[in-house]
């Protein structure tokens, strides 16, 4: 029963490491500025990551630490995940 258990936990673990694409990258920082006109985000860093379409903005706030994960193949990194 134990192994059975384990390799639920270890499948499950795999199916959401894969749900994350090979070219996703994490940051993180302290929110500079949100644009919710043109839908992005500017970190302290300077950096500036677009925001996908359905973004809850009530989620987050100027003076916030978060973390980031989002796709780097793009001109401008597009979120991922907060």
């Amino acid at each position: 029963m134990t192994r059975r258990i384990l390799a639920l936990f270890a499948s499950s673990f795999l199916t959401v490491a894969m749900s994350i694409p090979a070219m996703a990258e994490e940051t993180d920082g302290v929110i500079e500025s949100i644009d919710p006109e043109h839908a992005q985000l500017r970190l302290s860093d300077g950096q500036v990551y677009n925001l996908p379409p359905d973004f809850d903005y009530d989620a987050i706030a100027k003076g916030m630490i978060v973390v980031l994960i989002y796709d780097a193949d793009a001109e401008r990194p597009q979120l991922r995940a907060i």
